[in-house]
């Protein structure tokens, strides 16, 4: 069996080494002696510089998307912030403009209630109007607490617009005066005729009378029927309560006369009324009640 280790493979590896060692003595030498770096010196930056960078470049990727997505995550919560004011801002415009709106209609009622030194007035707010009866009915907040009486005018701060029909110790269900489903709670109005007698006295003018009997929702028109003259009425006359029938009172404004429609003999048939009021948006009203005169039924 041969040996493992002749002896000319022995001498080989001694050469070798002694090789290496010699070159790496020889390139510490020479690289003190030279500002050049040794080749051997080079291909072991080399591949250590290889090696460093094949580690580090991962890692740096890796912190790069960190800082990416914690920045993304602080630019979100900013953002979110920043919509949070923007959704309080909106809400507090919304409240201020209803306050304004408010302040205005309240201002608007306290100018009415100059007007009407012949009767009580009590202040209220519209708290419930069901859409299905949106053009019939509606309920206030005040009630028999406050001084409401059934069959009261309720009026807007440029008119009237309904009544009251039922009365609970602190609320109200108003009839609106455009509702035409009950002929008993027609509302009784009237207004001047064009033509006035030439001695006529001008405290008491000829009025033509009649009740209205329908209300068109698109063009927002009031209609008045069963007229109790042949006489001509001007369109832009004054509609106001008649007082006939004794429930509500009269003189208190409805709204002015938009169109009349005549039959073949030039005979009114038919007036069509413009109401004062906004029938579609009621948010505060007066309770108007005459002292001594108002049915309580």
């Amino acid at each position: 069996m041969k040996k493992f280790f002749s002896g000319k493979k022995i001498i080989i590896i001694f050469a070798t080494v002694f090789v290496a060692i010699g070159l790496i003595i020889g390139s510490s030498f020479f690289y003190n002696r030279s500002n050049s770096v040794p080749f051997i010196q080079r291909f072991e930056n080399d591949v250590v510089s290889f090696f460093s960078k094949g580690v580090s470049s991962p890692a740096a990727i890796i912190n790069k998307s960190t800082d990416s997505l914690g920045q993304l995550f602080q630019t979100y919560r900013q953002n979110q912030k920043i919509q949070s004011k923007i959704d309080q801002l909106a809400q507090q415009k919304i409240e201020i403009n209803n306050l304004l709106k408010e302040n205005q209609e309240l201002k608007k009622n306290l100018e009415l209630k100059g007007t009407l030194t012949d009767y009580q007035t009590v202040d209220a707010v519209v708290i419930q109007r069901a859409p299905t009866f949106w053009q019939s009915v509606l309920v206030i907040n005040k009630g028999s607490n406050d001084g409401v009486k059934k069959n009261a005018p309720v009026m807007s701060n440029k008119g009237l617009i309904g009544k009251v029909v039922q009365v609970s110790n602190i609320s109200s269900k108003v009839l609106l005066i455009s509702n035409i489903s009950l002929s008993e709670d027609r509302f009784s109005v009237s207004m001047q005729a064009e033509n006035q007698p030439v001695n006529s006295d001008p405290n008491d003018p000829k009025m033509v009378n009649g009740v209205i009997s329908g209300y068109d929702v698109k063009t927002n028109t009031l209609y008045m029927d069963e007229l109790t003259s042949d006489e001509s009425v001007a369109k832009g006359t004054i509609v106001q309560t008649s007082g006939l029938g004794g429930i509500i009172p009269k003189g208190i404004y409805v709204g002015t006369v938009k169109s009349v429609k005549e039959n073949s003999s030039g005979v009114a048939k038919r007036i069509y009324i413009t109401p004062s009021a906004n029938l579609d948006s009621v948010e505060n009203v007066l309770v108007v009640i005459k002292s001594g005169k108002m049915e309580n039924k």
